[in-house]
């Protein structure tokens, strides 16, 4: 194991928790304290603090179990964010035990709040490497994600680390990308509907998933400032991309609000079907029956990031070139080297 630096020791007073593993979570999910960390208490692990939808948690995850394999350290998954989050909004919950394979054994879960002391550091932390460009952060201890594009000072963190942001980079995890793809195996779809969708995908050559957010980027108007929406003139660029290269297909449209795509979308002279599986608790199917096609349209979204590079069809992949409405904001880093941004 790696020594902690004297400065470490210094202003991480460390409470040392007990962890669960994932599977017995939420029944022991409060954990009581045995004492301060000191020399001989040092809880070694690296802590991946999660927050938002199923998707972003795969990305925290990723880079969370990456960090803790290479340094042979544990990983904590700390889903105390989730604890006052509203009912109403269903997309902001502890996801990541609908993937089975990811909720492995000597993975931890902790639900208790970070210490208020982290928020301080996580401000101090920011500032420095944002203004004064650090490769790492000033309070080792401690690491936020600086800015949006990949972060090469992440490869000089050690343990102990609690792991503040959304890492959303293939970058972070492509040496360990087998490993993730394994821990993120799919579990059986549900019987009925989404087997025999599956089917229907699988059976066509070059079935093409197209994801069509809506939700919280429509009825949210800070969320739509922010994150903007891909027009039409976008998807139409990428389906006549697609008929360019394989001809007229089928479509499988993904959207949070299929019946406004019912409605609305125009698939531009390609067969479709209206992916419409009506279970607002299971995610991982839609994400699941995106990786079955062989070419991807996603939007400017991680869920459908994630459903196009979990499959393995070798196809095409097409993202919006602007990831959010600020054009400022350096999203080189989201796209994978063989994705086409249009």
């Amino acid at each position: 194991m790696q020594k902690i630096p004297l400065l470490q020791l210094r202003f991480f007073p460390f409470l040392k928790k007990s962890t669960v593993s994932c599977a017995e979570w939420p029944r022991n999910a409060t954990y009581g304290i045995d004492g301060l960390a000191h020399k001989d208490f040092v809880d070694y692990s690296i802590v991946t603090h999660l927050c938002g939808g199923l998707a972003n948690q795969m990305f925290q995850y990723a880079l969370g179990r990456v960090l803790s394999l290479r340094l042979q350290v544990p990983l904590r998954l700390n889903i105390s964010a989730f604890s006052n989050s509203p009912e109403t909004v269903a997309h902001v919950a502890w996801r990541l035990p609908l993937f089975l394979h990811a909720v492995v054994d000597g993975i931890g879960v902790d639900a208790t709040p970070p210490p208020a002391l982290h928020k301080y550091l996580r401000r101090i932390n920011q500032f420095a490497q944002t203004k004064f460009n650090r490769k790492f952060p000033l309070f080792s201890g401690v690491v936020i994600e600086p800015h949006f594009e990949y972060w090469s000072g992440i490869e000089r963190v050690g343990a102990p680390a609690h792991l503040y942001g959304y890492w959303q980079s293939e970058k972070y995890f492509s040496s360990y990308a087998t490993q993730i793809r394994k821990d993120f195996a799919f579990p059986a779809l549900s019987e009925g509907g989404a087997q025999a969708l599956a089917a229907r995908i699988k059976a066509c050559t070059n079935a093409v998933s197209v994801h069509i957010r809506r939700g919280d980027y429509i009825s949210n108007p800070q969320a739509r400032a922010f994150h903007g929406l891909p027009g039409p003139d976008y998807y139409r660029s990428a389906l006549e991309h697609i008929r360019t290269v394989v001809g007229n297909t089928t479509l499988f449209l993904f959207s949070d609000d299929p019946q406004w795509v019912r409605e609305n979308f125009d698939p531009c002279g390609h067969g479709c079907e209206v992916v419409d599986l009506n279970q607002p608790g299971a995610p991982q199917h839609d994400m699941h029956l995106m990786s079955l096609c062989r070419h991807h349209v996603i939007a400017n979204s991680s869920f459908s990031w994630w459903g196009a590079w979990l499959g393995s069809s070798g196809g095409i992949t097409i993202a919006p070139k602007r990831w959010f409405a600020d054009q400022r904001i350096n999203t080189d880093d989201i796209y994978p080297q063989a994705w086409i941004r249009l």
